[in-house]
């Protein structure tokens, strides 16, 4: 009997053990084949890439706008807008001296509209600047009269901040640029550090994100690393003219813009200024375009309506 069954038994015994054998190696094959479709991404870009599950959902589920790197752009910042004509994807435009019916005129034309917003200081000239506490404020900025670092911890700040962004809400702003955020590379009276920066734009990403607008990063190549996730590009001045382009880089290597300006001085506006800008200027500048993807422009220091494309 014994023998029989063994007969009986043995040719199907050895069937589930080859199935078995078969589920394991299909599962073994598997897991190779993810770890080897997961490239090797250096630490830097590890940090940049890393997105949670958690972190999408509770960071920004109302942004509808990311741009793609590379795409044209212009800034002014000088005068409330009325020259459109350019061909540009994005205006960059001060949020305080536009109306809502010129970024409306603006999304005629099929284009996106950052409104610029200084986020770091007090400037006395805006509407709310009466709103500011002594208290908020810390050094006055060199050669920029009228300007103080402000306190980026204080609620009174953050509720003004806060404030304006509703503004630029109501105005259809499709998202914000906050500037003046690096006070811990300037003397801003205040002891502020890098982590307060990255602390204050967790803030205003949430708040600008939770408004269904994007945000981006102000110069601050120093924190890139630690904010890059949460912002939808980079505004850059002058990388070329201070060697840092591939700082800013971070940003194209996830396919986000950076909209970077280098300045030339001393171009009066009522000349043929494309002639003014040198040749070895603009390939300067051009090359950074071309190298690294960036949305690059050439502008006066007033940020007026003039631009000079690569």
């Amino acid at each position: 009997m014994a023998f029989y069954r063994d007969c009986k038994w043995g040719p199907w015994l050895f069937k589930k053990n080859l199935i078995y054998l078969c589920i394991v190696g299909l599962m073994l094959l598997a897991f190779g084949l993810n770890i080897k479709a997961e490239q090797p991404v250096s630490p830097i870009y590890k940090r940049i890439l890393k997105w949670s599950d958690e972190e999408a959902q509770t960071s920004n589920t109302a942004v509808t706008w990311q741009p793609k790197a590379g795409i044209k752009w212009q800034i002014q910042l000088e005068n409330p807008v009325d020259d459109i004509s350019m061909d540009a994807d994005v205006f960059d435009i001060d949020l305080f001296d536009n109306t809502h019916a010129t970024i409306s005129r603006i999304h005629t034309k099929g284009a996106k509209v950052i409104c610029y917003l200084s986020a770091g200081t007090y400037e006395d000239w805006r509407s709310d600047a009466s709103k500011f506490s002594d208290s908020d404020f810390g050094n006055e900025l060199e050669d920029w009269p009228g300007e103080r670092w402000l306190d980026v911890h204080s609620n009174n700040v953050r509720q003004i901040m806060k404030s304006r962004l509703d503004m630029a809400q109501n105005k259809g702003c499709d998202g914000v640029d906050p500037d003046n955020i690096d006070a811990y590379g300037n003397d801003n009276g205040l002891g502020l550090t890098e982590a307060d920066s990255i602390n204050y734009l967790d803030f205003l990403s949430s708040e600008a994100h939770s408004r269904g607008m994007s945000v981006g990063l102000k110069n601050g190549g120093d924190i890139i690393a630690s904010i890059i996730e949460k912002m939808q590009w980079s505004v850059n001045e002058q990388c070329a003219q201070y060697d840092e382009c591939d700082v800013y880089a971070a940003f194209t290597d996830v396919n986000k813009p950076v909209f970077h300006i280098e300045y030339v001085g001393d171009i009066d506006v009522n000349m043929k200024i494309k002639t003014r800008v040198t040749n070895e200027e603009k390939s300067t500048v051009c090359n950074v375009k071309s190298a690294d993807k960036f949305s690059t422009v050439i502008k006066n220091m007033d940020l007026d309506a003039w631009v000079q494309y690569c």
